[in-house]
């Protein structure tokens, strides 16, 4: 044991000495502020100038002039000049078709030249057709886009009304079939949006990623870097392949965790401090969340040991780290799996397939991650046998019954490979050593 504890502060030592490790615990989690804080502050940014707007109308029902007219109604932020500036109007006969294709590839130069952010086409017959109205722009601002729709909408849905034999009042009308923004809640009755629980679910699952990748590979590069020094070949004369193999896990290990732990401080204080900063109680419900903070610390733990323990085998069985990355590779393809599959699990957390992916040992830690931010917040009573903290629990142990099974297996390939050079070792020859 006193070996192992050598190997341990010798590797744990390596990386917290050094500048790069100081730089990472400052510059990760501005980082990872800036992944949240930065689109959203984006989202909400208001522009200081206007849009410039131009239509051409072949309709010969006057629908430009009351879409600008409907349009109108938007100012810029903090100021009465409107959001929306008619650079041009041009109103052509519904058969001059010459005339028409004249003026639209005019305005398709000045949106190509940025002298124009949109013109809209209105057809003949557009009320009948929707396929007869159209806009033209190489801008995708979806505020704007949506504005233009729900506008066009309701002065198309005026025509219809007009031509139709309903006995009430156009305004009634579209006031009655009026469009509502649905308000979401949970069953606590709070509304968390979707995006602070997206990037939070992203946010803490990145942090278990990136450390497990980061850390990981550092165990490997350092048994193929002692390996191919002959370093080795001293080592385990003073101390047993497993002791070392667990002294190199443990060690970079530690200082992840250190690494974290600093993390943890600066959170405390900016949590003892959300008076003053103001911090959303959207965010406080998750990122602050006693649950979510402690699962998320085993699943760190758990899923970097699983994951070291198998980088530590790579590095026993190869001899450079360009022959590792043929191995790396299925590994980071697993753990980014979440990512990939994430969008579609958070819109049902509960679904058997969320379930099942968070089972899997590989894909525990990021997965399960993922699922308890969507659904922690919303509980309103915790049970430690049932419901997402009893999945989160046995989602751990599956880890923690996996992380035995592999140390005991990585411990007997390592014992051989960390003293093999050359060719690197066939799948009977591994399986020659697993026996012995």
């Amino acid at each position: 044991m006193s070996k192992m504890l050598v190997v341990l502060k010798r590797e744990y030592l390596q990386v917290v000495k050094s500048k790069s490790f100081l730089i990472g615990i400052i510059l990760a989690p501005l980082f990872m502020v800036a992944v949240v804080i930065l689109p959203m502050w984006l989202a909400g940014a208001k522009s200081s100038t206007g849009e410039k707007v131009s239509i051409i109308d072949q309709s010969g029902a006057g629908i430009g002039r009351k879409f600008i007219e409907a349009i109108s109604e938007y100012k810029l932020e903090g100021s009465d000049k409107p959001y929306y500036i008619l650079k041009d109007l041009i109103e052509i006969e519904p058969g001059d078709d010459v005339s028409f294709n004249f003026f639209k590839d005019s305005l398709r130069t000045q949106i190509v030249d940025q002298q124009l952010k949109y013109f809209l086409v209105i057809r003949p017959e557009a009320h009948l057709l929707d396929s007869n109205i159209y806009l033209v722009t190489n801008s995708d601002n979806f505020v704007s886009l949506n504005r233009f729709e729900r506008k066009i909408s309701n002065v198309l849905s005026t025509m219809r009304l007009n031509a139709s034999d309903v006995n009430i009042s156009i305004d009634s009308v579209l006031n009655i079939t009026r469009r509502i923004d649905l308000v979401v809640q949970d069953a606590k009755g709070e509304a968390i949006p979707f995006q602070i629980k997206y990037f939070s679910a992203i946010i803490f699952a990145g942090i278990i990623m990136g450390m497990i990748l980061s850390y990981g590979q550092l165990v490997m590069r350092s048994v193929i870097e002692e390996k191919n020094s002959r370093i080795m070949e001293v080592l385990v004369s003073s101390v047993s392949p497993f002791q070392l193999m667990l002294g190199k896990v443990l060690g970079l290990g530690a200082a992840t965790f250190t690494q974290i732990a600093v993390w943890v401080a600066m959170g405390s204080l900016l949590y003892s401090q959300k008076t003053t900063l103001d911090i959303s109680p959207s965010i406080d419900r998750i990122l602050f969340n006693p649950v979510i903070v402690v699962f998320f610390g085993l699943f760190l733990i758990s899923g970097y040991i699983l994951f070291s323990t198998l980088f530590a085998l790579i590095g026993s069985m190869v001899n450079t780290e360009k022959e590792a990355q043929g191995y790396v590779m299925p590994i980071s393809l697993v753990l980014i799996a979440p990512f990939i599959v994430g969008i579609s699990i958070v819109q049902d957390p509960n679904s058997t397939l969320a379930i099942v992916l968070s089972m899997i040992p590989i894909m525990a830690p990021t997965m399960m991650m993922m699922r308890l931010v969507f659904i922690v917040p919303t509980l309103s009573e915790y049970s430690l046998t049932s419901g997402i903290i009893g999945e989160a629990i046995l989602s751990l142990t599956i880890v923690v019954v996996t992380i035995v099974f592999t140390v005991w297996l990585t411990a007997k390939i390592f014992r051989v490979g960390i003293l093999m050079y050359g060719k690197r070792p066939t799948l009977p020859e591994i399986i020659r050593w697993v026996k012995h």
